[in-house]
C-alpha cells in the first residue's frame, strides 16, 4: 500500500526540483526526504526522479504517479473535509423508522428540531411496523427506531431504551352516543368499534378483551382494531364522522379537541398507556445525526409527561352533551360498519 505522506514528499519534490528545497518546505532533512523518495520508487517498482545536475525531473513513471498522487490527496483532504461536517452536524444523514403514533407524539417535534439547527442534514422518516423496524435497524437500514417493542424485547442484536409512558383517551365526535356520559366504564366503550393503526402492549391486552374492538393475533398479541388504518389523520377523519371511538394521547388531538372536530371520552384505564421504545442496533456506533436525534426524542418525550402530569388532575371530557348515563338506545345508535 502506498503511504500518502510518501506522495506528499514526491509532490513537493516536484514542485521544487530540488531536493534542498522541498525538504526545507517539508520541515525535513534532506537525507529524510531522499529516504522518502527511495521508499516510495521501491514500493512501485520504477524510478520516479531523473536526478541531475540542474536538479531532478520525473521520468513518465513519475509523471503517472505525480498525477495520481494529486487526486488521492485531493480525495483526503474531501473525505477529511466531510468526516469533519458529519462530527459537526453540518451535513449527513438521518434514518428514522417508527410506528404511527410515536410519529405523532414526539418523532416529529424531535425532527423538526434537530433541522432548526442543522437544515444540511438529510432526513428519512418512514412509518412502519415493529417488526419492519428491526429488521431494518439490524441490517443498518434505519439508524434508530421508535415503536412498541414489547415483542422485541428477546432479540439480543437490539438495544431497546424504553420512552416516557403516555396517557391514551378515546375520542370521538361531539355528537357520539358516549359523548357526556360519565364514569363510563369499559363494557361500556367498547359496545363501539375502534379505529387505529395496529394495537400493541398494555392497550392491545384492554382492546382484546371485546370482540367488538377488533381481533387479536395470539403470536404476538397485537389486535388489529375493528377499523384498521395505517393513517393516524385518516383514524381522525373517521371518528369524527361516524362513531367509531379514536384512542390518541392529549398531544395528538390537541388540536382536534381545540376545534371542537373531536371530544374525549369520560373513561379512563390504568393500562391504557403507550409503550414505546428508542431501537438501535446493539454494537453498532451511531453518527452524530442519530446520537443527537435521541437526545432531542428524549427531551420532547420528558416535556409530554411533565405536561400530562399538570393536565391530569384537570382533565375534563370537552363534551357539549349534559351528564347522563348510557341508555341501551344511545349505545346501540349509529354505529359505523
Amino acid at each position: 500500500m502506498i503511504e500518502l505522506r510518501l506522495v506528499r514528499h514526491a509532490l513537493a519534490l516536484n514542485r521544487f526540483r530540488n531536493f534542498a528545497r522541498a525538504a526545507e518546505a517539508l520541515h525535513l532533512t534532506q537525507p529524510s526526504l531522499s529516504r522518502s523518495i527511495a521508499a516510495l520508487e521501491e514500493m512501485v517498482g520504477v524510478q520516479l526522479f531523473d536526478r541531475g545536475k540542474r536538479g531532478v525531473e520525473p521520468t513518465a513513471f513519475g509523471k503517472l504517479v505525480l498525477e495520481r498522487g494529486e487526486a488521492l490527496l485531493a480525495g483526503e483532504a474531501g473525505l477529511r473535509r466531510e468526516l469533519q461536517l458529519l462530527a459537526g452536524l453540518d451535513t449527513g444523514t438521518l434514518a428514522v423508522g417508527a410506528g404511527p403514533y410515536p410519529t405523532e407524539i414526539s418523532v416529529g417535534t424531535a425532527v423538526t428540531r434537530l433541522l432548526r439547527t442543522h437544515p444540511r442534514l438529510q432526513v428519512r422518516v418512514v412509518t412502519a411496523d415493529p417488526d419492519e423496524i428491526a429488521r431494518k435497524v439490524l441490517a443498518g437500514e434505519f439508524d434508530v427506531g421508535v415503536a412498541n417493542a414489547h415483542t422485541l424485547r428477546d432479540t439480543a442484536r437490539l438495544q431497546i431504551e424504553a420512552l416516557p409512558a403516555h396517557h391514551v383517551l378515546l375520542a370521538c365526535r361531539p355528537g357520539h352516543p358516549l359523548a357526556g356520559v360519565r364514569g363510563l366504564e369499559l363494557k361500556d366503550v367498547l359496545q363501539f368499534p375502534l379505529v387505529s393503526t395496529l394495537l400493541g402492549g398494555a392497550a392491545a391486552k384492554t382492546a382484546a378483551a371485546f370482540e367488538r374492538a377488533g381481533s387479536i393475533d395470539p403470536d404476538t398479541g397485537n389486535v388489529s382494531p375493528a377499523i384498521h388504518v395505517s393513517s393516524l389523520s385518516l383514524a381522525r377523519r373517521i371518528a369524527s364522522g361516524s362513531d367509531a371511538l379514536f384512542p390518541a394521547t392529549a398531544s395528538i388531538i390537541a388540536d382536534d379537541l381545540e376545534s371542537g372536530r373531536l371530544v374525549t371520552l369520560d373513561f379512563h384505564v390504568p393500562a391504557m398507556r403507550t409503550d414505546h421504545s428508542l431501537i438501535t442496533s446493539r454494537g453498532r456506533s451511531l453518527p452524530p445525526a442519530a446520537r443527537a436525534f435521541i437526545g432531542l426524542v428524549r427531551e420532547v418525550e420528558a416535556e409530554i409527561a411533565a405536561a400530562e402530569a399538570k393536565q391530569l388532575p384537570a382533565r375534563s371530557t370537552r363534551a357539549a352533551a349534559p351528564r347522563r348515563q348510557p341508555s341501551k338506545a344511545s349505545s346501540g345508535a349509529r354505529r359505523s360498519p
